[in-house]
């Protein structure tokens, strides 16, 4: 699956799920992405995820864990969340997390006024693999289809230190971290 038919299927998924990160987004939008994701054929299916994998393994970083383990307590559907969220908002992210801190839906959820579940659809990431099917064998194909994805680690530093998140991200520190 190439990028621009993995991003018109999320496209499709959010605006069905309705564009604004309200409250029941993570829920509307994983139902929009499984009712999309239910139509394509097996190996369509396989390459969705493959891409996925492949951008959650771009996103691998200790700012961008420190950022979802904050915002959200899990970093990889916080990655998730930002990949429904739309290429442009996932590829700001990946590049500075810490400028997360001026999102509008990130500091809705620093405010108390969004849960934070709502920036981590968790049910994204076994989406694929339940309506593949074969659960057995699914692992294998995808791990063929994205070869052992290495994590990222430009900037490798502790992630469960909040004095080292304070030191790296100090917007999202501010927000998050009294």
């Amino acid at each position: 699956m190439d990028t621009d038919t993995f991003w018109s299927i999320v496209d499709g998924a959010r605006a069905a799920a309705g564009e604004r990160v309200t409250p029941g987004f993570a829920e509307r939008f994983t139902a929009e992405l499984r009712m999309r994701l239910g139509a394509l054929e097996k190996s369509d299916l396989l390459g969705f995820d493959a891409r996925r994998t492949e951008l959650q393994a771009a996103a691998n970083s200790s700012a961008m864990w420190a950022t979802g383990r904050i915002v959200a307590r899990y970093a990889d559907a916080f990655v998730d969340g930002l990949i429904a969220r739309g290429r442009e908002v996932y590829e700001r992210a990946v590049a500075s997390p810490d400028d997360l801190a001026d999102d509008p839906v990130v500091r809705a959820v620093a405010a108390g006024d969004l849960p934070a579940h709502e920036l981590a659809p968790r049910e994204v990431e076994d989406l694929a693999e339940d309506l593949y099917g074969e659960a057995d064998d699914y692992p294998m194909l995808l791990r063929a289809r994205t070869g052992q994805v290495a994590p990222l680690i430009e900037d490798d530093w502790d992630d469960e230190d909040d004095q080292a998140v304070r030191k790296h991200l100090p917007k999202i520190s501010a927000l998050f971290l009294k």
